[in-house]
């Protein structure tokens, strides 16, 4: 993969990085974790729809989450995003 993944998000509605952007890639899964460990968002199919909230549409607080991206080619990229509205 020779993308480079974003480090932050900043859903604000001001049309600059609002969402997890992961259009170069062919998303199978997408899950979200706080620093917990517990899952608070996944996605089947994802097409750019995580704008920090949790899998119920609540607003997730500002803070690093970390993420496992599952490509419909059986890769698994893992790594950390951060929120800050």
């Amino acid at each position: 993969m020779g993308c480079i993944i974003q480090r932050g998000i900043s859903p604000n509605n001001d049309g600059e990085n609002d969402s997890f952007d992961l259009s170069a890639y062919d998303v199978r899964r997408l899950v979200i974790f706080n620093r917990y460990g517990t899952e608070v968002y996944s996605r089947n199919n994802y097409v750019n729809e995580w704008f920090g909230q949790d899998s119920s549409g609540n607003e997730l607080t500002d803070a690093t989450y970390f993420y496992v991206i599952t490509t419909n080619d059986g890769k698994e990229i893992t790594g950390w995003i951060y929120v800050n509205r």
